[in-house]
């Protein structure tokens, strides 16, 4: 936190704002008690805020929070005033609940502030240097403590004159009117100049290339870098980025990224794993948490096999400790007096474990958890700006929240958007302006309403534009970085007073949005060149590598290959050979219903209501049976979507679950089949190496042939496609295993030996039912597509195989995706949703 008020130097005289670090370094201030009014919000009983922090809870903590940092910047002393004596009235109630809460909070302050409060109550002679003020510096509107510790210094220090401003913006130019009378009610008029001039761009990303630019010609042009200054309200890091790429040095960017609080995050993610369904991202965040006993490499780990489905922690297994922590972790907790052991246990296993306890406000007692109140109650700060790093001669950073901490020649402000510049002016979140200035002469507590916000702002906007010389350039991104439209500040309004003739404000903007950087009206602008994409080989050797035994069971042999690496490898080459060595694709994403997770639902719902040698099931049955199978499903796939708010949802998908059932209740009694099997593993060779995968259901018909199915949760259409172009491969590699076996003993496989086998996919969607090598009696609901649905995709799979086995891998060509779209009839997942590698190694060919 900056002070609104400027001191100096002792020794070097430079002028500059006072942070609270550097107060707290100076004052040898004590240890700070955690800022955390959430909790005591979510805690609190008061009638005043009861009913909306039941109905909005994260909304009226945010509102109460800021209203009671209001009311602590508005003392004089930082200490909780005394308001016993007030009438009784709605002001008064909210007033009385506020300094209750202050007062629960003990020493607690605002970020910032403990320093503050410490100097205003330290002897003199107390500091371990000097730092008088600047005369003149205070801003007028700055709140009560803050002009407190202004008189503070200035009574153990003294005050020194501000610089003086070696140059004025030139007397009559747009600027120079604008230099204390953008509020005035009259101002002076006079044509548009090269004082000032507005551009609009893309997106603040445009925004910053074009100011970086503009600082670039300037400084080209003789301008030294310190007589620069660009203004910005978002992240430094969109300048820090423009101007480091037209190799400009800026002085005022943070030192370091922001602060996270990490107790904080910890905090709600503890919570959040306790709290049935567990979102397994909340589990792997927590994993990585600096705060837990084991180190970060364990942690990634540890996370990645979360984040892939395996929540045993086995890589813990050889520390007891670390194990006990995470199967602690993991535990339910069904009362409150279980979820407070359970904590305590995880606490006093972490590192700074009292502050993350402190942060959970578990109540007392006995009874389920309430775990919306528990949740709501855990404050997490937002991330806190290092202090900047200032040098004398980089181009300034000015903060739009603000004041300029040196004068400019040329100022540029990157997003001159509503809202900013002047700041919107932010209400009272608790009491109306006729209420503020009723406390005002009640209390002498000067808390802010709409008007002191919206003064503050105007002069805040005139003190930056007072600060520059020479010109002003006002960049207005039509867009934010996610796509949402934006509008121009409304100070060019105010700015627009100043030049006659103006039909409209706007009109005084240059639209540049539509240009390319080559066409900006900025000579000395230059992109770096994009840098060529190299020419890639067809494919990549490994010469006397077999790849096709990267990987190797203990007895050194090649491990078998799967049905879905075989359709990897069918589609891309380099994307089957990024999964043989473990270089897959790790990004996260938060739960999501998507079709993978519909798909292992349905088949554990299927396995679990269909059984292996059992009549088939009559309707009535399949309707009673379905929803405590799928509850049972969910529990083991999709914990999520048993939380209420996917209750939506999660009945959809059992619907479409039971009706799917009933579907293939009707194929089963159509085929007259008898179940033998579900998720039954097979191994066998077939194309030359050794495969092993497990089949959905094996029926056995009339007849004595063997039908294996594979449930797709699936249309018909797609599927149908591809075993038309012939290019299906899975279900027919699970036929080659049966003929094929290779035998163990015990291994169950002996009814299947020896017998005719065919092969079948069942589209859970829609029903359908496709077969192949298998005569269907007529007026059969199932479609027989033949006997050569997997020529196509045997010959290529061939290719590929006798490819890797001379260690070569053939990368994709651009042509591709549109072929097996096309005319395989299926969507190369390997090559859209697969890693960001095999789309940069893909050969850019001519289209035919």
């Amino acid at each position: 936190m900056h002070y609104p008020f400027l001191v100096a130097d002792a020794r070097s005289g430079l002028q500059y704002r006072l942070s609270d670090t550097a107060l707290a370094e100076l004052s040898l201030a004590p240890k700070v008690t955690e800022w955390t009014p959430g909790r005591a919000i979510a805690n609190s009983s008061d009638p005043v805020w009861a009913d909306s922090l039941s109905n909005a809870p994260i909304e009226t903590i945010s509102a109460v929070t800021a209203a009671l940092e209001d009311l602590i910047l508005a003392t004089q002393d930082l200490q909780v005033p005394t308001v016993d004596s007030l009438p009784d009235s709605r002001a008064g109630r909210h007033l009385t609940a506020l300094v209750g809460l202050w007062r629960e909070m003990g020493d607690a302050l605002p970020e910032g502030l403990p320093p503050v409060r410490h100097v205003l109550t330290l002897s003199h002679g107390g500091f371990l240097a000097s730092i008088p003020v600047v005369e003149g510096s205070l801003d007028p509107l700055a709140p009560a403590a803050m002009q407190m510790l202004y008189a503070r210094l200035k009574d153990e220090f003294g005050s020194v004159p501000a610089s003086p401003r070696d140059r004025t913006a030139v007397i009559g130019s747009r600027l120079h009117a604008l230099q204390g009378g953008v509020t005035a009610p009259q101002i002076e008029t006079g044509p548009i100049d090269s004082s000032l001039s507005f551009y609009g761009l893309r997106d603040p990303a445009a925004c910053a290339d074009f100011a970086a630019a503009r600082a670039r010609a300037l400084i080209d042009e003789g301008t030294p870098a310190r007589e620069i200054a660009v203004l910005t309200a978002g992240s430094p890091q969109q300048i820090a980025r423009a101007f480091s790429a037209q190799g400009i040095p800026v002085s005022g960017l943070p030192a370091d990224l922001p602060k996270r609080d990490v107790v904080g995050e910890t905090a709600l993610q503890l919570a959040l794993a306790k709290r049935p369904p567990t979102p397994a991202m909340a589990l792997a965040s927590l994993v990585l948490s600096p705060l837990m006993p084991w180190s970060s490499v364990t942690g990634r780990n540890l996370a990645e096999s979360l984040m892939s489905g395996d929540f045993r922690g086995e890589i813990l297994t050889a520390n007891p400790t670390h194990k006990a922590l995470w199967d602690d972790i993991r535990a339910s907790a069904s009362s409150l007096a279980q979820l407070r052991f359970l904590l305590d246990r995880i606490c006093d296993q972490i590192t700074e474990g009292n502050k993350v306890g402190a942060r959970l406000s578990v109540p007392p007692g006995e009874g389920s958890p309430d775990w919306e109140g528990i949740l709501r109650g855990i404050q997490v700060m937002a991330p806190g700006s290092a202090d900047p790093v200032r040098n004398l001669e980089g181009v300034s950073l000015w903060l739009a929240h603000e004041s300029p901490w040196r004068p400019c020649k040329h100022l540029i402000i990157s997003d001159f958007t509503d809202g900013l510049y002047p700041t919107r002016p932010r209400a009272n979140p608790m009491f109306l302006d006729s209420e503020v200035t009723w406390i005002r002469a009640a209390t002498g507590l000067a808390l802010r309403g709409r008007a002191a916000s919206l003064a503050q702002g105007l002069a805040l906007f005139d003190h930056q534009l007072q600060a520059t010389s020479g010109t002003v350039t006002f960049l207005i991104p039509w867009r934010d970085l996610s796509g949402t439209k934006l509008q121009p500040s409304a100070g060019l309004s105010l700015i627009a007073r100043s030049i006659h003739n103006l039909d409209d404000a706007s009109d005084l903007i240059t639209d540049l949005s539509r240009l390319s950087p080559s066409d900006w009206p900025i000579v000395h602008h230059h992109l770096p060149p994009l840098r060529m994409q190299p020419d890639l080989p067809e494919a990549l050797d490994f010469p006397g590598q077999d790849l096709l035994s990267l990987r190797r069971t203990d007895d050194g042999t090649a491990k078998p290959q799967s049905p879905s690496r075989l359709e990897t490898l069918l589609v891309s080459p380099l994307a089957w050979l990024l999964a043989e060595v473990g270089a897959e694709d790790m990004s996260w994403s938060a739960d999501q219903l998507d079709v993978m997770a519909k798909g292992n639902i349905a088949h554990d719902v299927f396995e679990h209501i269909f059984l292996k040698d059992r009549p088939v099931p009559d309707p009535e049955t399949l309707t009673a049976a379905v929803p405590e199978a799928y509850d049972r499903a969910l529990m083991r796939h999709a914990g999520y979507l048993r939380s209420q708010s996917w209750e939506m949802e999660r009945k959809g998908l059992e619907r479409e679950i039971l009706a799917a059932a009933l579907r293939w209740r009707d194929h089963l009694l159509a085929l007259n089949a008898k179940i033998i099997g579900n998720e039954i593993w097979l191994a066998g060779e077939a194309h030359g190496i050794q495969l092993h995968g497990k089949a959905d259901a094996i029926l056995e018909l009339t007849d004595g042939t063997l039908l294996v199915v594979d449930h797709k949760k699936t249309g018909t259409s797609g599927r149908r496609k591809r075993m038309e172009a012939a290019w299906d491969l899975q279900a027919g590699l699970y036929r080659d295993m049966i003929s094929r076996p290779n035998r163990r003993e015990n291994d169950g496989m002996n009814p299947l030996v020896g017998r005719k086998v065919a092969v079948a996919y069942h589209l859970m969607n829609d029903g359908g039912f496709l077969t192949s090598g298998l005569t269907l009696p007529d007026g059969s609901p199932a479609r027989d597509m033949g006997d050569t649905v997997s020529d196509s995709a045997v010959e290529k799979l061939t290719t590929r195989l006798a490819e890797l086995g001379v260690g070569r891998v053939v990368l994709n060509t651009s042509g591709d995706e549109k072929f097996f779209r096309k005319e395989a009839g299926f969507t190369p997942y390997a090559l859209t949703d697969g890693s960001p590698l095999v789309t940069a190694f893909i050969r850019q060919v001519e289209e035919e």
